[in-house]
């Protein structure tokens, strides 16, 4: 039998050639995800562990902020240069080095243009010492001020060369230089720009605090333990001061890293599942047809002695095979794919060119499961009919299966709909909670997208056949066969829109909440944004207050409304607080209060927003009490509670305090936004032609009035969409391919049909266009039930995101429609290989086939 099953698969390998290709297609995005997210965590964790010092010494903090929030604030924690000397006198203890690095920092060249990147790696400033991992490919290093070093990749990047002048930005001020020197490091760089310079001008012109330093580097002497020295330098500065080993510092470091790539990987990795179960119902038909239309040929297997648990065993043999073969070359493929984003990546100046793709065993082990498992998964239900089949069916002509009896499918399928329907209806009338509303829409989409797929048959009857209505008037007789023909199987069609129908939930789904989200902005900006303009950095990089002083001195400005943000710990969970101008707030961004007014967030007050304030069991007058980044402690009571602006919740809600407040316990925080006002009657276009020049040596700040705000929303969720529909395609191109693979085992077993078709005078024209007709019906009616189903749960969605400020439901109907009409060209495109080998069928070959 498994010689029979070799021959079987050898024998039809033209008709496994899309089931194979859907495997491939499916393991390649799963091993490329692990192979290239483990190549990125090996490169970055080899980069940090390699560079990290014996021994570091660094301020205590608190507590440990999030990555994403780290010098939000703008604090920088510093030690006293005394700390140095003391360090260097522990024993053990070869040199101590006092080290300023400073992220919050901006480059730009002679045409005021940044030489780092204004969004995603960071530009870093340190001071120069003598560094083992950092080494002077050109020039001298800096020994007084106005002298920089910078790093090769950066240079490189922008042509800079010895003796080009640069201007770095500080919160506190700038600094004009010459490029004297450029380095190159040991290990590489991973896209960040580096400048330096010498110790004296960083602490009082980056760091903006003369004899002060962030940390202190060790270099033990040989012959004393890392530990050792460690424990050592504890004992001598007590505590208030964090000392971390080499490899404390790599652990660490490739936590971080690990953490930020596996919600990365998962995030890939869904999409990859869903590109493999839209797979299984491609794998699901083939098989059921081939079955099918091997009745006679299985049933004669039967007739000479084979038993139904060899039959069974042949037909997953000839999965196994199939499952082996994708999974071996979309584990191929897959690599192939991680070696281009390598490349592609490094093409932003991430050099990776230090680290091979890194290939764990995990890698081929969850590569073949996948593909194999899933393969074999998928042909289970086939291969169990193929073992029911009697051995009379040998001395049987008719190959089609009698019309399926639907009766108990429907009824599960209704049942399960409903409790689906109920669930979603749950969701978007239960606001109570995030985490109760956010488990019932998750229960009602796995419960409704079940019931969909178990309903598919009985739909395709009705709905198919509604679809194909007009056919009759339009095509005449080739329409009305082809309307015949795609209810024909309903199982099959069910099938074969199914995959279509899972890929398109998501894009209707998701098409709705980001049209409700930017909805939502828009709407939120109108009623809030009352400032003329609104200026941010960078990223994590404050304004700094020697651009707040220029703003104020622009002509046509009344007014300037400051916000800045504390990191902070609210029983246990970390916040960010927003500090603002509460004389001039209302005026800059119109907050809608519940409860309370901006009166009301008072020196030792607060504002929350709704949701929080519903979550954590706050009402007016309620204590907070508030852990600061630096150490400072502050009892405040809750003073007011806000309506939940767009997109509220990140960070434990939004949160809000004076400016006085703020400073009193976090002094080092920096601008981070500003609201300007103009004057009344003041020229809005020489307004705006004052700013642009006086934010011309600044281009780390943008200024946006309440359109260009609008615009940016837009742009990034339109970005977000985009990288969402990317990573749907593949889901969608297999969904396609299942049609085509349907109309092609579709039209080998209607070959004598088709041949008698053509012997009454049907012509060639005919044949394909009945193909093409049964491809687009098919097309779009799992568009339909995709599409209707992504509605659904995009409008659950928003209901249940009013909690997080997205109050106003927007259905993007241009979108729904142009995916529809998408699903009806893509059914034409399906249908095009299929369309031309049934027409070109010879007819006496074709009535003679068996």
């Amino acid at each position: 039998m498994v010689k029979a099953s070799i021959r079987n698969f050898l024998a039809h390998k033209g008709r496994m050639a899309l089931s194979t290709l859907a495997v491939l297609l499916g393991v390649a995005f799963v091993s490329g995800t692990l192979v290239f997210s483990d190549t990125i965590n090996v490169a970055f964790t080899n980069i940090a562990g390699s560079t990290a010092a014996d021994v570091t010494v660094k301020p205590k903090q608190a507590f440990t902020p999030e990555v994403e929030d780290r010098g939000l604030s703008g604090e920088v924690p510093t030690m006293p240069a005394a700390v140095v000397a003391k360090v260097a006198a522990v024993p053990g203890v070869q040199a101590a080095h006092g080290q300023i690095s400073l992220q919050n920092l901006t480059v730009v060249d002679r045409n005021d243009k940044p030489v780092g990147a204004t969004t995603g790696a960071p530009t870093l400033g340190q001071n120069w010492y003598d560094d083992p991992q950092v080494h002077l490919a050109e020039g001298h290093a800096p020994t007084k001020a106005g002298e920089i070093v910078i790093d090769q990749a950066s240079a490189r990047h922008k042509n800079l060369h010895l003796g080009d002048p640069l201007h770095i930005l500080t919160p506190t001020g700038s600094m004009p230089g010459t490029v004297v020197g450029i380095v190159t490091f040991t290990t590489g760089n991973p896209g960040v720009t580096m400048v330096y310079t010498d110790t004296a001008t960083a602490q009082t012109q980056l760091l903006g605090k003369p004899d002060q330093f962030t940390g202190v580097t060790v270099d033990t002497a040989p012959g004393t333990g890392h530990a050792t020295a460690q424990q050592r330098i504890k004992a001598a500065l007590g505590d208030g001061y964090s000392v971390a080993t080499k490899e404390q510092q790599a652990e660490t470091a490739a936590q971080q890293i690990s953490s930020f790539l596996s919600v990365v990987t998962l995030a890939l990795l869904g999409f990859a599942g869903l590109a493999v179960l839209v797979g299984i119902f491609l794998i699901l038909n083939t098989f059921s047809m081939l079955v099918a239309q091997r009745t006679r040929e299985l049933g004669l297997l039967r007739a000479l002695g084979a038993g139904r648990g060899q039959v069974l065993r042949a037909v997953l043999t000839e999965a196994l095979l199939l499952g082996v073969i994708g999974s071996t070359l979309g584990l191929g493929a897959g690599i192939g794919l991680a070696a281009g984003l390598k490349s592609l990546i490094s093409g932003f100046g991430v050099d990776l060119s230090g680290t091979a793709l890194v290939i764990n065993p995990l890698t081929p082990v969850a590569a073949y499961a996948v593909g194999v498992v899933v393969t074999l998964v998928a042909a289970y239900l086939p291969a169990r009919r193929a073992a029911r089949i009697s051995p009379m069916a040998a001395l049987r002509e008719a190959t089609t299966p009698p019309a399926p009896k639907l009766g108990r499918r429907t009824a599960l399928g209704s049942v399960l709909l409903a409790a689906g329907s109920g669930l979603l209806y749950g969701a978007a009338t239960h606001h109570a909670t995030i985490v109760m509303a956010g488990g019932l829409l998750g229960g009602g989409i796995l419960l409704s997208l079940v019931a969909l797929a178990v309903l598919g048959p009985a739909l395709s009857r009705v709905v198919v056949y509604g679809l194909g209505a007009p056919y009759p008037a339009v095509f005449g007789a080739v329409g009305r066969m082809s309307r015949l023909n795609a209810v024909r199987n309903p199982r099959r069609t069910g099938a074969t829109a199914g995959a279509l129908m899972i890929s398109l939930s998501l894009v209707g789904a998701v098409a709705v909440l980001a049209a409700s989200l930017t909805t939502s902005v828009d709407r939120d900006v109108d009623n809030t944004f009352g400032a003329d303009y609104v200026l941010s950095g960078n990223g994590a990089t404050p304004i700094g207050h020697e651009v707040t002083d220029k703003l104020r001195a622009v002509p046509g400005i009344q007014a300037v409304t400051r916000q800045r943000y504390a990191v902070a710990h609210l029983n246990g969970f970390q916040l960010v607080m927003s500090g603002v101008d509460t004389a001039t707030v209302d005026q800059a961004v119109k907050p809608q209060y519940v409860a309370g007014s901006t009166a009301d967030v008072a020196a030792g007050k607060v504002m929350v927003d709704e949701t929080t304030a519903n979550a954590d069991r706050l009402t007016i007058g309620s204590p907070v009490e508030l852990h600061f980044l630096n150490g400072n402690v502050g009892t405040l009571t809750v003073g007011a509670i806000s309506k939940p602006p767009a997109g509220a919740g990140k960070d434990g809600g939004s949160w809000e305090i004076s400016l006085d407040t703020l400073n009193k316990y976090a002094p080092e925080a920096q601008d981070f936004t500003l609201y300007l006002d103009t004057a009344a009657g003041a020229d809005k276009q020489r307004v705006q032609t004052a700013l642009d020049s006086a934010l011309a040596p600044y281009p780390q700040v943008t200024v946006q009035s309440q359109a260009d705000y609008k615009k940016q929303i837009t742009g990034q969720v339109g970005t977000v969409l985009h990288l969402v529909y990317a990573l749907l395609a593949l889901a969608i191109v297999i969904a396609v391919l299942g049609v085509v693979n349907t109309l092609a085992l579709s039209v080998i077993e209607r070959t004598r049909e088709i041949g008698l078709l053509r012997a009454i005078g049907t012509s060639r024209g005919q044949v394909g266009r009945l193909i093409r007709l049964e491809s687009v019906l098919i097309a779009v009616h799992g568009a339909l039930l995709g599409l209707g189903l992504g509605l659904a749960w995009g409008v659950a969605g928003q209901r249940v995101l009013v909690l997080y400020g997205i109050t106003a439901l927007s259905i993007p109907w241009t979108t729904i429609l142009a995916v529809l009409a998408g699903s009806a060209v893509a059914g034409l495109a399906a249908a095009v290989l299929p369309a031309v080998k049934a027409a070109r069928m010879r007819v006496l070959g074709a009535i003679a086939a068996s």
